[in-house]
């Protein structure tokens, strides 16, 4: 059996998540060390999310009281909070 074989029939028996977090680093993998190759997947057969969403889903789990700490103005003052910039007015 070669290894393309094996893994096939071991995706065949994985959960949905293990199968999405393989097909990523497959993909990462593949576009590190082989750039040139096309990837096989079309982007339509990968669920897109709008990026709010995605925002939403990460902060889900996040308590209020860490939320209040977050500067009111980070997205004017990306720079400033990620390098230390001056802030803008």
């Amino acid at each position: 059996m070669t290894a393309k074989e094996q893994l096939l029939r071991e995706i065949q028996h994985s959960p949905e998540p293990l199968v999405k977090e393989v097909l990523d680093f497959l993909l990462f993998a593949r576009s590190r060390n082989y750039p040139f190759v096309e990837p096989e997947v079309v982007d339509s057969q990968i669920p897109q999310q709008p990026i709010w969403e995605f925002a939403q889903e990460l902060m889900q789990d996040a308590p209020p009281e860490e939320l209040a700490k977050l500067p009111v103005d980070s997205a004017r003052n990306h720079d400033h909070y990620l390098y230390g910039a001056p802030k803008q007015p």
